[in-house]
């Protein structure tokens, strides 16, 4: 049975097989890179620090190399992009007419085009009116570990002043943990700032 959860110890050596022989390090021989290669059959598996992160042709170029690892990492990436969104939509408590955006999509167009590890949540309302409330967040989750930043505002003032840093950055060992942690400091700042109104 495939898994639905992201495979984190790979996604880490993923992204840094990648980052050892891209942009300042493209000319960085393999061994210096932590890269190493093993002969099976017809192919050679690929590995990062003893971690299996690919396996290619017997013939292949760096470039097909690096393309390669993005291929397996976006794959990984979508499951965390899944379980982040399945644990936000479980936990939010969204204000009357507000939605979540996901921006899957782009953000694997990024990821394969750029080597981008970034994927954005947006939280806001649903329609734009002049009386509506209108809270807005954004999550910049990213893809290489369960890690995020957020921004929270309305009407132009930040609602994440008085958080912590540990609120504002967190960290967590799952994509499903990390998105309990986020909702419940959106919710705070959501729920606060309606009480800040009632006064």
């Amino acid at each position: 049975m495939i898994s639905t959860s992201p495979n984190l110890l790979y996604l880490k050596a993923a992204w840094a097989a990648h980052a050892s022989i891209s942009a300042e390090h493209c000319k960085q021989s393999y061994d210096d890179a932590g890269i190493t290669f093993e002969r099976v059959n017809h192919s050679w598996i690929v590995r990062k620090d003893n971690t299996l992160v690919s396996t290619m042709p017997l013939r292949y170029t760096r470039h097909e190399l690096r393309m390669g690892f993005l291929g397996r990492i976006e794959l990984e990436a979508r499951k965390a992009a899944a379980e982040m969104e399945g644990g936000l939509l479980r936990d939010l408590r969204l204000p009357e007419n507000h939605g979540m955006i996901v921006e899957l999509e782009e953000a694997m167009r990024h990821l394969r085009r750029r080597g981008s590890r970034a994927l954005t949540i947006l939280v806001g309302p649903s329609v734009l009116t002049a009386t509506a409330e209108q809270l807005y967040a954004e999550v910049r989750v990213f893809l290489d570990a369960p890690r995020a930043c957020l921004y929270a505002h309305r009407r132009g003032t930040g609602l994440l002043a008085n958080a912590s840093k540990r609120q504002r950055h967190p960290r967590a060992g799952t994509y499903g943990e990390l998105a309990s942690q986020v909702a419940a400091t959106i919710n705070q700042a959501f729920s606060e700032a309606f009480l800040t109104e009632a006064a």
